[in-house]
């Protein structure tokens, strides 16, 4: 039996992106669903719960910064009415905290849906998970085929708000050798992000066991991107608990 979760969570202090609201568009129930067998709760559910805990935040006088669409049991952008989840939201953004930023956590690797690019378009910031230099670290990675990454890598360059988040680990792979990095780097330049953020941990994805590269490994991957794209880098030590 499916144990629910909770679709919006509590604000969350986040060193990213402030006082922000999460709303997950795939916690699983066990009622409300879109339909037999599944664990996705429907539209209206999701829109309902969040009007109802915006409204309150914004009429106790609560400052919201961001408001974060995530999917804690599969991508957000695997939920069928994804556009008109987004554009209520967007609505409920812009008559209640018309200053907050209205964000998306991805780790699709597949952007190819015309309506999903479209309604993706729609966000402040796109956040989307990218790790890999080569093919095969990503094949090796995700359980993907080698050649989606590069077709990825080619959806993912017409985005005018993305942002790469990224991790560096080690363990039964290693994506931060040298040659990783300088592949990463070339897919960087094609990608073109608005931003890059390397984040603490492993790939919530990954099966493999990894352990995250060190604070300084980290800051050296920085500095070589920034140098030789440069691209706005950050890294994040600490990674914020939104997903």
């Amino acid at each position: 039996m499916t144990t629910p979760q909770a679709i919006v969570r509590e604000p969350v202090k986040s060193k990213r992106l402030g006082n922000a609201l999460v709303v997950d568009l795939t916690a699983p129930q066990d009622n409300l669903v879109l339909k037999r067998g599944s664990t996705l709760p429907r539209a209206s559910v999701l829109v309902t719960t969040a009007a109802r805990r915006i409204i309150e935040l914004s009429k106790a006088g609560e400052k919201i910064e961001s408001i974060v669409v995530i999917g804690s049991d599969g991508d957000p952008t695997n939920h069928p009415d994804l556009r008109e989840i987004t554009e209520n939201l967007r609505a409920l953004r812009t008559k209640w905290f018309p200053r907050a930023k209205l964000c998306f956590f991805s780790q699709a690797r597949d952007l190819a849906s015309y309506d999903v690019r479209q309604t993706l378009g729609m966000y402040d910031k796109l956040f989307l998970e990218y790790s890999w230099g080569t093919a095969k670290t990503f094949a090796s990675a995700t359980g993907e085929k080698s050649t989606v990454l590069a077709t990825l890598t080619k959806q993912a360059s017409g985005f005018e708000h993305l942002i790469i988040e990224a991790n560096f680990f080690k363990g039964d792979m290693d994506n931060s050798t040298d040659a990783e990095v300088k592949g990463w780097i070339k897919k960087l330049q094609e990608m073109k992000p608005k931003e890059i953020h390397i984040v603490s941990g492993v790939p919530r994805s990954s099966k493999k066991k990894l352990r995250s590269v060190t604070p300084k490994r980290q800051q050296q991957i920085a500095d070589i991107v920034a140098e030789e794209t440069g691209l706005s880098v950050s890294v994040h030590e600490d990674e914020d608990a939104l997903t």
